[in-house]
């Protein structure tokens, strides 16, 4: 397995054996991954690249596609609503949590007759974890998981941030939370751009600051990340959303995935999922 940056800037090469990712999703690497022993588990053609392009191309004019709500994010479309932009507001809460089994289904709906990829992850979670995985409810009211985002060509960028659900709910569902991942199925990625950038650290206190306001920092603040991948059509990459990580503007094209935030309470609690 290899994949490379795309691009100027740092370029990174990886392959199956690389000491700093796992190939496939696996007790093991799962465990390594909540360690921080590896940056990521990135899996190749996990998902048929024929049905990920039908998807992609759904998603792109979908009448629910929206945008994230905070400065640096608006740039990126997102179908159905994810937590992060429930932005502490009990209306936009009590929306959430009443859409999200029925946009579920719709994602699923997406991608029938086949398995949604992100059903696929969550069957893998809850076969690999120790103690299983189940869907994220706060305050009783099942989340939303399986949101879908498109980056615009030349013009969406996730700029230098991380992702703690604490930072989103105070819901005691939250409490003990070490560790949060994020799984991304790639649908469609462009040639040029695209690509994602991981950091190996979590931000500074300042860079905490910052994030909260603006969803990201300036990426010349910052120093050159550590891994920088160009995902494939298919491909799953998990790895610590609680770290630093980004994704540069597409440049040829959409980037379109489908994603799930993973909280982690210890291996001998479940593994908690949601978008």
């Amino acid at each position: 397995m290899t994949s490379t940056a795309s691009g100027t800037g740092t370029r990174v090469a990886h392959a199956a054996g690389d000491g700093d990712f796992a190939c496939e999703l696996t007790t093991e690497s799962l465990l390594q991954l909540v360690r921080r022993d590896i940056a990521a588990i990135h899996v190749r053609n996990f998902c048929d690249r024929r049905i990920a392009a039908e998807v992609a191309r759904k998603a792109v004019r979908h009448e629910a596609l929206g945008n994230y709500h905070k400065k640096y994010t608006s740039t990126v479309g997102r179908v159905f609503m994810p937590h992060i932009d429930t932005a502490w507001d009990p209306e936009r809460t009590a929306r959430y949590h009443d859409a999200a089994l029925p946009s579920i289904r719709e994602v699923r709906a997406l991608f029938a007759p086949h398995l949604s990829p992100v059903d696929h992850v969550r069957l893998l979670l809850q076969e690999c974890w120790p103690a299983g995985a189940n869907l994220l409810r706060l305050r009783g009211r099942p989340c939303f998981v399986g949101a879908l985002r498109v980056f615009q060509p030349t013009t969406s960028v996730f700029h230098p941030h991380n992702d703690r659900i604490e930072q989103e709910t105070d819901a005691p569902e939250i409490a003990g939370v070490t560790e949060q991942l994020v799984a991304n199925v790639y649908l469609q990625v462009p040639d040029e751009g695209g690509d994602l950038q991981l950091w190996r650290r979590d931000p500074t206190s300042d860079e905490s600051r910052i994030i909260l306001e603006v969803e990201g920092l300036d990426p010349s603040a910052v120093e050159p990340p550590r891994h920088v991948i160009h995902p494939q059509a298919g491909d799953l990459v998990v790895f610590s959303s609680r770290m630093l990580h980004a994704v540069t503007p597409a440049r040829d094209g959409h980037r379109v995935g489908t994603a799930a935030f993973i909280a982690c309470k210890g291996t001998d609690e479940p593994l908690l999922y949601w978008s």
